[in-house]
């Protein structure tokens, strides 16, 4: 119970950044007509907004935004970046609720095919007695490693919630780190072994980040290329397996950056 409020009050301070340095979300997707006919090569005006609760929920943020598709239909867009009709994406306070978030055509500015997309950007947290928490703490410095769970409830998980801290270093200078706080959230609502994973960064100059169907948390990533991932390499109704990748050294404006040990994780698992 001590570790349980330790946890929801820890969570609660992760959230409280976000109010202080807007950070936009990185989401790379795929457009397609209603006919399910990918729209390749194309420059396109998007409506995006976050929902609260549902997707015909209240509009927190809303938002317009010109994108370009590629050969294959993908295109990346950095949510909070775009010219602004209401909200602000700083103002999210992500612990409250369900989050979902809709993409559509911006038919005002072009009579460009139709295309709508919704998808759930986070489930709620639910602080039961039933799940799972605990902290895993290295003492070496070695910044990655694979963590094992024993699943005791004999089904595959809801939600795995992360809360990562480690540190890099300028090779340069390799006496003086630097931190990196990482939240994590994967769920799973119908537990077919992938779910959508939003992931919040507290470092400046960097963006959160939101993947679907995917087995990655996310990813410690302070320039173009990430240090390293974080993945549930196995989650089902025996164990969970949660992975942080073997980092690699960055090199920005001639200088060369490394994750550098040790690390903490605090992990809580719902079913």
């Amino acid at each position: 119970m001590h570790l349980r409020f330790c946890f929801f009050a820890f969570l609660l301070l992760l959230f409280v950044p976000i109010i202080a340095a807007a950070q936009p979300i990185s989401f790379r997707g795929i457009i397609k007509t209603e006919k399910s006919n990918l729209i390749k090569n194309s420059s396109l005006d998007l409506v995006v907004a976050i929902l609260q609760k549902s997707i015909s929920g209240q509009v927190v943020y809303c938002e317009t935004q010109k994108i370009k598709t590629d050969s294959a239909g993908n295109y990346l867009l950095s949510i909070g970046s775009g010219k602004i009709i209401s909200g602000m994406i700083d103002s999210i306070i992500w612990s409250d609720e369900s989050y979902f978030l809709k993409i559509l055509s911006d038919t005002e500015k072009t009579k460009q095919p139709y295309f709508l997309y919704t998808t759930q950007l986070r489930a709620p947290t639910d602080l039961s007695s039933e799940n799972i928490e605990g902290v895993i703490v290295s003492d070496s410095t070695k910044g990655w490693g694979s963590i094992n769970i024993v699943n005791t409830k004999g089904r595959s998980p809801r939600k795995i919630t992360i809360d990562l801290s480690t540190n890099y270093v300028n090779l340069g200078y390799p006496a003086d780190t630097y931190p990196i706080y990482r939240h994590f959230e994967w769920f799973d609502e119908d537990r077919n072994g992938l779910g959508n994973s939003l992931m919040l960064t507290y470092n400046e100059k960097t963006a959160h980040g939101f993947w679907e169907n995917t087995m990655k948390l996310g990813e410690v990533k302070l320039y173009s290329k990430a240090f390293q991932e974080l993945l549930i390499n196995k989650s089902d109704n025996k164990s969970i397996e949660i992975v942080l990748t073997k980092p690699i050294e960055i090199l920005s404006h001639s200088q060369t950056y490394a994750i550098k040990g040790p690390w903490k994780l605090i992990y809580f698992i719902e079913w």
